[in-house]
């Protein structure tokens, strides 16, 4: 790794202050779609698969080598099915299949690779990284705005000019779309004031909630739009035709739930570690280890 000594003297330790934007990584998302988006073979030395740690760190290095954010911060789930959502709906993420076993330990080294870079690492206690992305994302300004790094459309509701817009995973981690409010009503139809409406309509199959039978997303963007969110949607049913009106009201139970479900906590405690200098003899020894060497290479040479 000849290139640590220079990108040590390099490194901008420091946050910059005016306009460049700050840059949240949803961790998880990210490093799910490296893993799915990479062969399975690319391992160590050990044999260990390290295909999600190579492809993370080679996309958030060219995203912040590209857009050059006053400070990064990679955001982890601490709980990925908070108390409050499975309590108020248990098929939340019920269905989701364990970890593959070629992706666990990834996150550890992941993480190893991060402190040693002296990387900003945010965490929300009993939430997952939507949750803390949120809360962060609350204090963002036209002059300290924030750009999500995500793999997750959940994400698009914290959209808000000019402060805060999501950079989305379309194609692997290989490229990105750019979603400014007017980006977000022509992908779906609805501001980004009102994702979370849709959703709860729409439902998401990934995360286990099959909405409202009988609307889908076109319809739900349509109900949205003639009648301004989904409280108006909901005190209009009376003019509605009577198959949306009777899957409405037979969905009450299920869209009273999801108004806990659906919608990020934008107030929640989240703790974030200090930046710190790039320790290099470790993450020599990581590189070698872990045959990374060359995403930790570039991952410091963006940070420069």
């Amino acid at each position: 790794m000849p290139r640590l000594r220079a990108a040590r003297r390099r490194h901008r330790g420091a946050d910059l202050s005016g306009a460049p934007p700050r840059l949240l990584v949803d961790t998880a998302s990210l490093l799910y779609r490296a893993f799915f988006a990479l062969p399975q073979s690319i391992r160590d030395p050990q044999g260990q698969p390290v295909n999600a740690v190579r492809g993370y760190l080679d996309m958030t290095s060219r995203v912040i080598a590209e857009r050059r954010p006053r400070a990064a911060l990679h955001v982890l789930d601490d709980d990925w099915r908070p108390a409050p959502r499975v309590a108020a709906y248990p098929g939340y993420k019920e269905s989701r299949s364990p970890d593959p076993p070629e992706f666990t330990g990834q996150l550890e080294l992941l993480l190893e690779v991060l402190a040693a870079a002296g990387a900003q690492v945010a965490t929300a206690p009993g939430w997952e990284a939507d949750d803390g992305i949120a809360t962060l994302a609350e204090d963002a300004t036209t002059d300290r705005p924030d750009e999500v790094l995500t793999g997750d459309r959940d994400l698009l509701q914290l959209v808000r000019d000019p402060a805060v817009r999501v950079l989305f995973t379309l194609r692997g981690v290989s490229q990105l779309g750019e979603f400014d409010e007017a980006a977000v009503r022509a992908a779906y139809g609805v501001p980004p004031r009102l994702y979370a409406d849709l959703a709860v309509l729409r439902g998401d199959p990934s995360d286990g909630l099959p909405g409202v039978p009988g609307i889908g997303a076109k319809g739900a963007a349509k109900l949205l739009t003639e009648h301004g969110s989904l409280d108006g949607v909901l005190a209009a049913t009376a003019s509605l035709t009577p198959r949306l009106r009777a899957s409405l009201e037979e969905s009450a139970g299920y869209i009273e739930a999801m108004r806990e479900v659906v919608p990020v906590r934008r107030h929640v405690d989240c703790r974030v570690t200090q930046a710190g200098t790039p320790d290099l003899e470790r993450l020599r020894v990581l590189g070698e280890r872990h045959a990374i060497d060359g995403p930790v290479t570039r991952m410091l040479a963006a940070l420069e």
